[in-house]
């Protein structure tokens, strides 16, 4: 077998240095990271003419092609749900010729908004590293005394970008540091959005509040845009548009992601203190004026609104047509959001007290945190209590990863409960209060508390965690599985 060759991922052909040599092997993918289980495209040439070609995920023969009669190839293989997070290899070998080609795939999962994703679930259903069996060995990675606002840490690209009472912040995610620093002396509670290597966040000014793109690799401002009031709720990121709410003028707006020029303004009756959320078209959006709203998200215009009895200041989520958000008015509620019934209740559920906490919706439950310093478990479907755990203060809102429950509460701790049950895995002393959730990435939990700083918890405080692999497996650990049918 000849020696493997190793291709960068811009790659696509390597041409033998004689003129008229044949092709030599290569291949690139079709992302080159992605979360674990992943499908990605691997693609190739330069092989035998109509050869069998083994293509192997780390060191396990996944998928059997045979070349076309110019030795290309193509087909997709599943990164596995068990792939750790750091760099991997994917290798193309072919059975008669030996040719072999190999390309690093960077396995890794992000947290780059509030609410982890464009439905603002608060759920990370790829991490694989921490889980109910282990998370009471982490201990802190490593901890900064920032002037922060409580916002839920944004995680992208092996960087931790921080909201702070001093601007904004991003930080090295293996060490905590400081990388570079914006927007200061400007508060910010928003958690950045951040998206193709740009960060989109928002001061709280009052009426000299400004919404703002910075570069995520140096935190050059790449464009700024006033706002009427100031952003406590977050950025929503869709399809090139960023929905916000602003909290001293009672609007929401739509900006142009790629200039913040100004798109529309709907204007409630109310302060919004909340994160909008974009789904199918349709914005959701909780308002001091005791309502949700569902706006359209090309216009702006009103859709259906929906009256509680008290403020609406719990970020909604949008997860299987039903949106569901807390009231101050100490209910949790979920409404259709799209069907034959739009807007209309299909049940909600009183607590002991207010509920500032945005929704986590997770393996068809609810979980959020109340006033009553409770932490709560529904079905979703019913609004039916399924467990209840009690803390020592205000319960914000949680997050979850791999059947784990991370919430904080304003008694200084960060609890890990199990997600099923409601039973308590750990705790962590943490210190001050809490504005936002926690966010999981990569097998780190990171806590932003409010005038109490930034934390990165690990397992055993990082001593136990995977190396990323620096060295593509050997040849010798390759071997086909003739089993394998050939993938038409």
């Amino acid at each position: 077998m000849r020696g493997l060759k190793m291709v960068s991922l811009a790659s696509l052909f390597a041409w033998g240095a004689a003129q008229g040599a044949a092709a030599a092997p290569a291949a690139k993918l079709s992302a080159g990271t992605g979360h674990p289980g992943v499908t990605v495209t691997v693609t190739g040439s330069g092989f035998g003419d109509s050869e069998a070609v083994d293509v192997y995920v780390g060191t396990a023969d996944t998928l059997l092609l045979v070349t076309t009669a110019t030795g290309t190839f193509s087909g997709s293989v599943t990164v596995p749900a068990t792939a750790q997070p750091g760099v991997d290899y994917i290798t193309a070998i072919g059975r008669h010729s030996g040719d072999a080609v190999q390309v690093p795939f960077t396995v890794t999962t992000l947290w780059p908004q509030y609410g982890f994703g464009a439905t603002h679930s608060n759920w990370n259903p790829f991490e694989n590293t921490l889980s109910a069996s282990n998370v009471n060995t982490l201990g802190t990675l490593w901890q900064f005394s920032v002037e922060s606002t409580g916002a839920t840490p944004a995680i992208y690209n092996g960087v931790v970008f921080n909201s702070t009472a001093a601007g904004i912040q991003a930080r090295s995610i293996s060490t905590g540091k400081l990388l570079w620093s914006n927007l200061n002396p400007f508060v910010v509670y928003a958690t950045p959005t951040v998206a193709g290597g740009v960060v989109y966040v928002g001061t709280v000014d009052g009426t000299n509040s400004t919404l703002y793109a910075l570069n995520a690799s140096t935190g050059a401002t790449i464009w700024e845009t006033s706002l009427g009031g100031g952003m406590y709720g977050s950025a929503t990121l869709v399809n090139g548009i960023l929905y916000v709410g602003t909290y001293d003028d009672d609007n929401v707006h739509a900006f142009r992601a790629s200039n913040g020029a100004l798109l529309w303004t709907y204007t409630t009756k109310g302060a919004i203190g909340t994160t909008p959320v974009v789904v199918n078209g349709v914005v959701y959006v909780g308002s001091f004026d005791d309502k949700l709203y569902a706006l359209n998200a090309a216009s702006g215009a009103l859709i259906w609104s929906y009256a509680t009895g008290s403020y609406v200041e719990s970020s909604p989520a949008v997860v299987n047509g039903v949106v569901y958000f807390g009231s101050d008015d100490a209910y949790m509620y979920a409404v259709q959001a799209d069907g034959p019934s739009p807007g209309s209740l299909l049940w909600k559920t009183k607590t002991g007290d207010s509920i500032f906490s945005g929704p986590t919706v997770a393996y068809g439950k609810v979980y959020f945190g109340s006033a009553d310093d409770n932490v709560y478990a529904l079905d979703a479907h019913s609004g039916s209590t399924i467990w209840i755990y009690g803390t020592g203060g205000d319960v914000k809102t949680p997050a979850v990863a791999n059947d784990v429950v991370y919430v904080t509460s304003d008694d200084h701790l960060l609890y890990a409960l199990e997600a099923s049950s409601g039973g308590l895995l750990t705790t962590a002393v943490t210190g001050g209060a809490f504005y936002g959730a926690p966010s999981v990435s990569n097998g780190v939990l990171y806590v932003n508390g409010y005038e109490s700083g930034l934390y990165a918890f690990a397992l055993n405080a990082g001593t136990t965690a995977r190396p990323a692999m620096k060295r593509p497996p050997s040849e010798a650990s390759l071997h086909p599985d003739f089993s394998l049918p050939v993938s038409r």
